[in-house]
């Protein structure tokens, strides 16, 4: 059996500085890592660098040594980064500006650079490392189109630079660009002819040969995501396996699902001004759950709602007001019946921070332990449900 690597994202801690970030390494992805040791089943970190927390580790060795030394003391080497938000993941209001920089903006290269640099000197030899990025960007009604040559060539410097980190150092690190809706590749399907079209086309960038690009840019699967846009998961990953395009992540998510209008009059309920929550139904489509609101009878006539937000993976509800547990359920099965090997698997709920205590009032390591059970159970493996 091929070995399956299963963890949480850490988006879900705010990490502004070094010991903010060892805290929570301590607090909480030690109590992970130390219910699944008791459980007998595999687990690493993935982890979170706003860019500031980056840059220190970068330029700091003493910093990357308390680090390493913390991943030790908790028995859970570092496994993946998520590199998607720039900073500020934890701010009041986050909303589009998750977007900024974008991959036309060097700032954005920089920083997926700083962050493979640190990974790859916290990792072993032989190691792959995937880091999981924003589709490109985001682009407003009224902002002016993207430079997509531009931002393609920024994803052949950033795959150059990971082949040169592989050569020096032995780890290969994976950038994975992650579809979500309204973004400007919202699904696997178009993030594949990007690719085919911007990157592989033979002679686009002859300075880097088109195995290196293949090598080292991927894509990162988010359940969530396809659910939203409507794209079936299996599907999407068996037409990425058949382009030879790699998906180094997928990220075990659930989002919201009002299947009438009383469970969409729920769904508004939890609206709130943190993260971006797009939606979509039979035909309509809105950025957030304001926009709902105001085009309420629109959508409660359409039928399913789905939301991009992110509920804890083992909830659902018969009633008006549920979630795509059981496609997430779906897809789970499917890889665990598979023989072949499987991407990382990363549980991305990171909402807990604006569910408050509508999903229980239990520690937050708890919380994380039930969703990496749920998944462990669907994936067939085993996972002490005591641990």
């Amino acid at each position: 059996m091929p070995e399956r690597r299963l963890t949480y994202c850490g988006n879900v801690h705010a990490a502004p500085d070094l010991p903010t970030f060892l805290g929570s390494l301590r607090e909480h992805t030690g109590a992970v890592a130390a219910a699944a040791r008791a459980a007998g089943v595999p687990f690493g970190v993935g982890a979170f660098w706003p860019q500031p927390l980056a840059e220190r580790l970068w330029r700091d060795a003493a910093a990357r040594d308390q680090v390493a030394e913390a991943l030790r003391a908790i028995g859970a080497p570092l496994w993946t980064l998520n590199v998607f938000p720039f900073e500020g993941f934890h701010d009041e209001v986050v909303k589009t500006a998750v977007y900024r920089p974008d991959w036309g903006e060097e700032e954005r290269l920089a920083h997926t650079r700083t962050c493979a640099e640190v990974a790859a000197r916290l990792v072993p030899a032989g190691a792959t490392v995937p880091l999981s990025t924003l589709p490109l960007g985001y682009r407003a009604p009224g902002d002016a189109a993207a430079d997509l040559r531009r931002m393609a060539r920024n994803l052949v410097r950033c795959a150059s630079a990971f082949a040169a980190i592989e050569s020096e150092r032995g780890v290969r690190c994976v950038l994975a660009l992650e579809p979500e809706p309204d973004c400007l590749l919202e699904t696997c399907a178009a993030t594949a002819e990007f690719f085919e079209q911007w990157l592989f086309a033979a002679g686009a960038w002859q300075t880097v040969p088109e195995h290196v690009l293949r090598r080292h840019l991927g894509v990162c699967v988010d359940l969530c995501h396809l659910a939203v846009v409507g794209e079936d998961p299996l599907q999407a990953l068996a037409d990425l396996a058949a382009r030879g395009i790699e998906v180094a992540k997928i990220q075990v998510s659930a989002c919201f699902e009002a299947r009438d209008p009383a469970g969409l009059d729920q769904l508004l309920a939890f609206d709130e001004p943190r993260y971006l929550h797009q939606t979509a139904a039979a035909g309509l489509r809105a950025l957030d759950l304001d926009e709902v609101r105001r085009r309420r009878d629109q959508f409660a006539a359409a039928g399913r709602v789905r939301s991009h937000y992110h509920v804890p993976l083992y909830w659902d509800d018969a009633g008006g007001l549920g979630s795509t547990r059981a496609e997430v359920e779906r897809v789970l099965r499917a890889l665990g019946a598979s023989t072949a090997p499987l991407p990382l698997l990363e549980v991305e709920t990171y909402t807990w921070t604006v569910l408050g205590d509508r999903f229980g009032s239990a520690p937050l390591a708890e919380h994380l332990w039930r969703e990496l059970q749920f998944a462990h159970d669907a994936l067939g493996l085993a996972a002490d449900r005591h641990g």
